[in-house]
């Protein structure tokens, strides 16, 4: 049991981090912050196409960063159907494809980008705790963008060209749009500029925090007080007195749990007890046993990493991401043993890959809502141009966890 409250203490800086992203997100989502930032941003494009379908993309990785990305999906909808009116104003053509994937590929891509992105992050720092990963402490909210933001930079600027050389009709790609449906949302509310306050602190803090914690070793013991003073100060600014607002609050307590994500925390309690069982029958080791017979000793390092993310991203396709990621964090820690390859990097490619399936429908809660409410969405574009995107990003995934995040947890 003391081991127990040494470890929760230990990781009480994690614990309050993604707690203080959840409600970063609670918050965007009660101000509309988010929906002023959408149309501010596509006004932006200027009305050409191919550069709607680029900000489209751009805007939800960035939103993605910071809230599910299921949450940006449902956000860009209402918002994509008015373009689309827009458009049928100037022309026939029709670019449901284009605007559904721009927005399925940015808020998938998006995930990686930051240590709260995404659900398999978490489950990753589980991961890497149950296996005791050496270095896992290295990972932080700072020095997780510094790889993940440029990451989701170049990801995002392949998915539109992919969009705009595969899925943009010739014909549309020299069209501009008067796009009526995104006037106004110019000015922002008082909650807004609040809410910004607010979120300009959060990321300020956990920053510093990180940058702190890998500069001054003896950071580490006063850690968890730290983040536990800012974490009461976030709730009063949230809660009780808001910046800018006097009395007037940003959240109540009930905004806390609308939305509450409880499929999250169930497969996250899933992964613990997967696990568990798992290494108690060794089921681990015989399933790393098999993936690494079809891998070489003589193998290249990044010719384990491609194939790796490759089969995480395709199985993906078929399976649920949090189902394919729990099972292959411990195909990849034993392979990594094996293979005398830094744990930390091959459980990585394995987070980000499970977030990045393009293909289908299914593959994710994103493919799912942005298909189904885009009536008109080609299938056969999506699992065209899905595969070359997933050959790419496979490619780009395993050059960046080979060459690029080792420099990081070095």
């Amino acid at each position: 049991m003391e081991n127990l409250y040494a470890y929760l203490w230990k990781r009480l800086p994690l614990i309050l981090m993604f707690a203080n992203g959840y409600l970063i997100y609670r918050l965007f989502v009660v101000t509309k912050l988010t929906d002023t930032f959408v149309f501010w941003s596509l006004r932006k494009s200027g009305g050409k196409v191919s550069r709607i379908c680029l900000f489209i993309i751009m805007v939800a990785a960035v939103l993605s960063f910071f809230i599910p990305n299921a949450v940006t999906v449902l956000i860009l909808l209402p918002i994509l159907k008015r373009i689309e009116k827009d458009i049928a104003l100037h022309s026939n053509l029709s670019l449901t494809t284009a605007l559904t994937l721009s927005a399925i590929y940015g808020a998938n891509i998006g995930g990686m980008g930051s240590l709260i992105g995404s659900p398999a992050n978490l489950l990753l720092i589980g991961a890497l705790d149950l296996y005791h990963v050496p270095g896992r402490e290295q990972i932080g909210f700072f020095n997780w963008f510094l790889w993940g933001a440029p990451l989701v930079a170049i990801f995002a600027g392949a998915a539109w060209g992919v969009v705009a050389t595969l899925v943009v009709p010739k014909q549309a790609k020299s069209l501009r749009i008067t796009l009526n449906g995104l006037a106004g949302h110019s000015a922002l509310s008082p909650e807004q500029k609040s809410g910004a306050v607010v979120f300009a602190l959060f990321l300020i803090f956990w920053v510093i925090e990180s940058v702190l914690k890998e500069v001054f070793i003896s950071f580490e013991s006063v850690e968890p007080p730290v983040c536990i003073c800012f974490f009461a100060i976030f709730l009063w600014l949230t809660f009780i007195r808001s910046p800018g607002l006097g009395h007037a609050r940003l959240l109540q307590l009930r905004d806390i749990f609308t939305g509450l994500p409880k499929r999250g925390f169930f497969f996250l309690g899933i992964l613990i007890f997967f696990i568990s069982i798992v290494r108690f029958f060794e089921l681990d080791r015989q399933a790393a046993n098999l993936f690494s017979a079809v891998i070489s000793e003589k193998l290249p390092l990044f010719a384990i990493f491609l194939l790796t993310t490759l089969t995480v991203i395709f199985l993906t396709e078929l399976l649920s991401n949090t189902v394919v990621s729990t099972a292959f964090f411990s195909i990849a820690y034993f392979v990594s043993i094996d293979h005398g390859i830094s744990p930390i990097s091959l459980m990585i490619a394995v987070s980000i890959a499970s977030t990045c399936a393009f293909m289908t429908p299914v593959a994710t809660p994103c493919n799912a809502l942005a298909f189904g409410e885009m009536k008109g969405t080609s299938l056969r574009q999506m699992v065209i141009s899905g595969a070359l995107l997933n050959i790419i990003g496979a490619l780009l995934m395993s050059f960046w966890v080979r060459f690029v995040i080792p420099f990081i947890y070095a």
